[in-house]
């Protein structure tokens, strides 16, 4: 296995780990000290989906003219994503940023290096 495939498989499994880590700090404990309808809860939905698109990023990634519809095909999902949980009365507008942090979180702490380097499309 090559280096790179090595270091990538390494960030999905942290990204993976931290993911479910926010999810517990910031859903799950709320839920159990507070009840399981509480809205402020962060959403696993955009979380977990998040780390989805996050994974299919390695196979868009090779192809360079692929990342900017991706990033806006991504953006669509996780939007409709969010507003639909709202919607249906699942979370909060708190709870849906919650599952962003996590997200987010997850996604930049294993590639704190490059993002510190800043982004390039």
């Amino acid at each position: 296995m090559q280096a790179h495939t090595r270091k990538q498989i390494i960030w999905l499994i942290e990204t993976a780990v931290l993911t479910l880590a926010g999810l517990v700090l910031f859903k799950y404990i709320p839920m159990m000290i507070f009840g399981n309808n509480i809205l402020f809860d962060a959403s696993s939905h955009v979380a977990w989906t998040s780390f989805g698109l996050y994974f299919l990023w390695f196979f868009i990634d090779q192809n360079k003219y692929l990342r900017i519809p991706y990033m806006l095909l991504a953006s669509v999902i996780l939007i409709l994503m969010a507003v639909q949980r709202i919607f249906a009365g699942e979370h909060n507008e708190i709870g849906v940023l919650l599952g962003f942090f996590v997200a987010g979180m997850a996604i930049i702490i294993p590639r704190w290096r490059e993002f510190r380097r800043g982004i390039k499309f």
